[in-house]
C-alpha cells in the first residue's frame, strides 16, 4: 500500500519531546537522527530565532557579528550583551528545529566552533560572557553553550540610525517575555521606545498530533506517515494528483505552546501552528473569521493550548509541496 518510509518529527507547535528526521538515504529507507533539546523552547525576535537545538546542513546562519565601527565603543556582540543582561536572552526560533530539527547539536556545536573563533570579537565577548577561560580545546558542554550564545548573537539584529543601533525583539522567557523596542548607542546606553508584554514567536511548525492526512488509501494521521508513502497533492495547475512523501518531521514543543484552532464554514477544521503556511502564502496564524480559503469562510482561528508534544509536518513530491490535513489545503514548512 504505502512506499518506503522515513520519519523527521519536527514542529514546535507542540510540547516537549525529542526531535527526529529522515531523509532517504541512496540504496537504503532512510537515516535518522534524534535531537533532544537542553532546555526551554523559545521563539522568533528580532527577524532571528533561538531554541536548543540544531542547524541544518544546508541553511547556514548569518555571519558572526561584527566590532562596532566605533573608535572607542563596544563590539557588536558586546553590545547585543548589553540588551540580553538588561531584558534577558533573546527568544527566538532555533534554525537547527524549526521548522524540522535535522541533526544533533552537540555535534553541530563542535563543527561550527572553528567557524565562530575566526570572528575573534564575537568569540571573545561569548567567552567573557559565558566566564570561560581561553583555551586550546573545550569541553563538549563548553562548545555547546559557546554555540547556542552565538545562535543567540545572530539573531539580535541592530539596524544602524543616528547616534547608535535600533532594535526590537522578544526578550525574558517563554513564560514571562516582553517585545522591546528601544536603540543602543556605541557605548551601550539603551533607550527603551517601548516595552510590552509578549508571547512567544509564532514559529513555523507544523500539524497537531492525530492530523488526518489525505491518501488514495485513505486518510492517515500524520505521525504514521513514513517518507514513500503516497499521498494526494496538487500540481502547478491545480490538479489533484497523487505523490510521494520525500521527507517527514516532526519537533518537540513546550508545554506552553499553542496551535490555532481552524474551523471553516462548510465543517472542516484542523489545529496547526500558527506559523504554517497556507496554500495562498500566507501564515494560518494570520487568517481571522470572515476571511476567505480554501474555498470557505473562515469561521473560526483561535489560539489554544496544545499537549501534544510534538507537531508534525510532511512534503510530497512535485512542484507546490501542498497536502491536504483534515481535508484543508495546506503548504509544508518543509520546503
Amino acid at each position: 500500500m504505502r512506499a518506503s518510509a522515513l520519519v523527521l518529527l519536527a514542529a514546535i507547535a507542540a510540547c516537549g519531546g525529542a526531535a527526529t528526521v529522515s531523509s532517504p538515504a541512496p540504496g537504503s529507507s532512510g537515516d535518522t537522527a534524534t535531537i533532544t533539546p537542553a532546555g526551554t523552547v523559545t521563539a522568533t525576535a528580532i527577524t532571528g530565532t533561538i531554541v536548543p537545538g540544531t542547524i541544518p546542513p544546508n541553511p547556514t546562519p548569518t555571519p558572526s557579528p561584527t566590532p562596532s565601527p566605533a573608535p572607542d565603543g563596544l563590539t557588536q556582540a558586546q553590545l547585543k550583551y548589553r540588551l540580553v543582561d538588561q531584558f534577558g536572552r533573546l527568544l527566538f526560533c532555533d534554525p537547527d528545529y524549526y521548522p524540522v530539527a535535522r541533526a544533533d547539536e552537540g555535534a553541530l556545536a563542535h563543527e561550527r566552533l572553528p567557524e565562530i573563533q575566526k570572528d575573534a570579537p564575537t568569540f571573545g565577548a561569548i567567552l567573557a560572557h559565558l566566564g570561560i577561560a581561553s583555551a586550546s580545546s573545550y569541553t563538549s558542554d563548553q562548545e555547546l553553550a559557546i554555540y547556542r550564545d552565538w545562535k543567540m548573537l545572530n539573531a539580535i539584529r541592530l539596524e544602524q540610525v543616528s547616534g547608535g543601533f535600533h532594535f526590537v525583539g522578544v526578550f525574558g522567557t517563554p513564560q514571562q517575555a516582553s517585545r522591546v523596542d528601544g536603540t543602543i548607542d556605541q557605548r551601550g546606553n539603551v533607550t527603551v521606545a517601548s516595552r510590552t508584554p509578549s508571547g512567544q514567536p509564532p514559529c513555523p511548525i507544523c500539524l497537531a498530533r492525530g492530523t488526518r492526512i489525505a491518501t488514495p488509501f485513505g486518510d492517515i494521521a500524520v505521525e504514521d506517515l513514513k517518507v514513500g508513502d503516497v499521498v494526494w497533492t496538487q500540481d502547478a495547475a491545480g490538479a489533484r494528483v497523487a505523490l510521494a512523501l520525500i521527507q517527514i518531521g516532526s519537533t518537540p514543543v513546550p508545554a506552553t505552546h499553542r496551535v490555532v484552532q481552524l474551523r471553516l464554514s462548510d465543517g472542516r477544521a484542523v489545529d496547526v501552528s500558527p506559523g504554517h503556511p497556507t496554500a495562498d502564502g500566507r501564515k494560518v496564524g494570520a487568517l481571522t473569521a470572515g476571511d476567505s480559503y480554501d474555498g470557505a469562510v473562515v469561521v473560526s482561528a483561535e489560539l489554544t493550548p496544545y499537549a501534544g508534544g510534538a507537531t508534525f509536518d510532511v512534503l510530497p513530491a512535485g512542484a507546490t509541496g501542498m497536502y491536504w490535513a483534515n481535508g484543508v489545503l495546506l503548504g509544508s514548512t518543509i520546503r
